[in-house]
């Protein structure tokens, strides 16, 4: 039996299915409840392969919980803001997420924690800092292979940039950075942490219009999680 179950993929069932069998008889119980409880075991562990699976191919850096978060922390911060984008659901509606705060205050904690949750619920998510997100469109355009990255970038189901507005972008990348945004625009949802309030873009950008109309398609009908305190790894209180 275990050779036939491994053969068939189910691996989980394989190593167990001797000493369930055994503890199945010593209960009396049926064939089917046997069944039943080496199929849901086998479920949960596939569930789990796969999950580790999608972390890994994810990126995501560092691996971060909503348990670990200390809400009590920021001065200011929509708890149930966050637990309404942990619940999955402007993922299924292809909406985004914002995270706007100084640098410190945990954005990049919660985004990569919701990241996890859409890994593990099976969705593709990758993980990319604004500035290599650039930095590899640039260098794609000039060996003539920019289509084949907006196209892998745009692939995700749910795609966490973080660390928008940390280096600002010439026209070129604000330029670039508008494709990634705008071909997944209402096909597929974006995570973004950013430490500059939104009427602060145009500096990032040298382009009032590109700050805008980056702006516009990330919080249109999404989430925007405003969080003010102090930063951990500073003594200095910020805005």
């Amino acid at each position: 039996m275990p050779d036939v179950l491994r053969a068939l993929g189910l691996l989980q069932s394989a190593g167990t299915v001797d000493a369930a069998a055994g503890k199945a008889i010593a209960r009396n119980e049926t064939p089917l409840t046997l069944l039943d409880r080496l199929m849901r075991e086998e479920l949960r562990a596939q569930f789990e392969r796969r999950a580790q699976v999608a972390l890994k191919r994810s990126g995501l850096f560092p691996i971060t919980t909503l348990d670990t978060f200390d809400f009590d922390y920021p001065r200011s911060i929509d708890k149930d803001l966050v637990l309404r984008a942990a619940r999955l659901d402007f993922i299924r509606e292809r909406a985004n997420c914002v995270f706007v705060g100084p640098s410190g205050v945990g954005k990049t904690h919660l985004a990569n924690a919701i990241g996890q949750l859409a890994c593990v619920a099976g969705y593709r998510v990758r993980f990319v800092t604004a500035a290599d997100l650039v930095n590899d469109l640039v260098a794609a355009q000039a060996r003539n292979g920019l289509h084949r990255r907006l196209t892998l970038w745009a692939g995700p189901e749910l795609l966490l940039v973080d660390e928008l507005g940390y280096l600002t972008f010439d026209a070129r990348g604000a330029d670039l950075l508008y494709q990634v945004f705008n071909r997944r625009y209402q096909r597929a949802s974006t995570i973004v942490t950013t430490n500059l309030p939104f009427k602060e873009w145009g500096k990032l950008f040298h382009n009032a219009a590109a700050a805008s109309a980056i702006a516009d398609r990330l919080v249109h009908k999404g989430i925007l999680v405003r969080i003010t305190g102090k930063s951990r790894r500073s003594d200095e209180e910020v805005e």
